[in-house]
């Protein structure tokens, strides 16, 4: 596969988080300009997951029967004129429902291009390019409300839409451009209410499959309960300055970015199994450090719970790059479908770790461990659906 093309589907992959995050510094003043109410403005943000979520469902199978890049072109570009409607809305509810065909539409660059990552690649070097996304993956929904704080106070939270309108505009060229058609005729999945679901099927009874899905979304879960409590925690619990709680989210970034390189270095030698292993039991230890915190009620010195979150966090891209890799292996016909589950159930997961996080009426250190910690376990208990059986990396 060319750097080119490489790089284009990592584009694909940022635009969804991208697209998620930038524009949360603005929540306040979108507030104010719509004259609404705080719960009305977080609806953009849930409604444009839930699109997230039910998006891959449609576009993962669509692309399974009708070929990679048409639905991909169709969406892409849909998506622009959605995100440019978004960004001149004059009302809240306006606002709510265009997130959400946002999220429907931005969704197909995620699930299509992990698919056309499967129908290309397969064993090592497919991993090697879930390494690749995964940093991307990673690093966007962080440093997206960095980039966001920064333009705020210049452009406001309309600027911002605007911005990711034409990152939008950025990603349906790369779709028209340099997206290939990667599914052949006879690898697609046919229409009929039948085959579809028995290809449904067919994915939902691979326990392995469930199990490299589990893993997958639990460690969305724990990063994203960090994404979710760690503005409160960090600049109200223990007084950070709007710069340096930048400063922090930019470490977190340059670890993911490091583990996932290490993790393409690696992935040839070691294999996707040994360090999706490595990864999680990384992430469990991690998991139960920061849980104990949590569990005792605690307030740790500041580096002691940034360098645990850390040790936690940035294990993302290995975890994550590994277990689609060997998820999606499982399943070359279908693999829309396939990736469509992941991503959908990612979101999904997301979706409920944020009003867990604030369950106790605000986030604390407490709550957002204790919810780091559940999700950790759950991503490694998990691993136990597909421990047993041997990796299909060609199926």
């Amino acid at each position: 596969m060319t750097p080119t093309l490489v790089a284009a589907l990592a584009i694909l992959a940022m635009v969804g988080p991208v697209a998620t995050d930038m524009y949360l510094p603005g929540l306040p003043g979108m507030r104010d300009d719509l004259l609404t109410t705080p719960g009305a403005v977080q609806l953009t943000l849930s409604l444009f997951m839930l699109g997230m979520a039910t998006g891959q469902l449609f576009w993962g199978p669509l692309s399974d029967a009708l070929g990679r890049r048409g639905p991909l072109v169709v969406a892409a570009s849909l998506f622009v004129v959605a995100s440019g409607v978004a960004a001149v809305a004059d009302s809240i509810e306006l606002l709510i429902v265009m997130r959400f065909v946002q999220g429907f539409l931005g969704t197909a660059g995620v699930v299509i291009g992990r698919a056309v990552a499967r129908d290309l690649s397969s064993g090592a070097e497919l991993a090697k390019l879930f390494s690749v996304i995964g940093i991307v993956m990673g690093i966007a929904p962080i440093a997206a409300p960095i980039v966001g704080g920064l333009l705020i106070d210049s452009i406001g939270w309309r600027g911002v839409l605007w911005v990711v309108t034409a990152i939008a505009a950025i990603m349906a060229a790369v779709a028209i451009v340099l997206i290939p058609e990667s599914l052949t005729s006879e690898r697609r999945v046919a229409g009929s209410a039948r085959q579809f679901f028995g290809t449904l099927g067919g994915i939902v009874r691979d326990v392995p499959y469930l199990g490299y899905v589990g893993v997958s979304i639990f460690t969305f879960g724990v990063v994203f309960a960090y994404i979710s409590g760690s503005s409160v925690v960090l600049q109200e619990v223990y007084g950070l300055t709007s710069q340096q709680f930048t400063l922090v989210f930019a470490i977190n970034m340059v670890g993911m970015m490091g583990v996932g390189i290490l993790n393409t270095r690696l992935v040839g030698r070691l294999g996707p199994s040994r360090l999706l292993t490595l990864g999680l039991g990384v992430l469990t230890i991690g998991g139960i450090a920061l849980g104990a915190i949590g569990l005792l009620g605690m307030v740790p010195p500041l580096w002691l719970l940034v360098a645990l979150v850390f040790v936690t966090t940035t294990t993302m891209p290995m975890i994550n790059a590994n277990a689609s890799a060997l998820g999606l292996g499982r399943h070359g016909k279908g693999a829309g479908m396939a990736a469509a589950l992941m991503g959908s159930l990612q979101y999904g997961v997301a979706g409920l770790v944020s009003p867990m996080v604030t369950i106790t009426g605000e986030a604390s250190v407490s709550s957002m461990a204790i919810v780091m910690l559940v999700c950790a376990l759950l991503a490694s208990a998990s691993s136990l659906l597909y421990r047993r059986a041997k990796p299909v990396v060609d199926a």
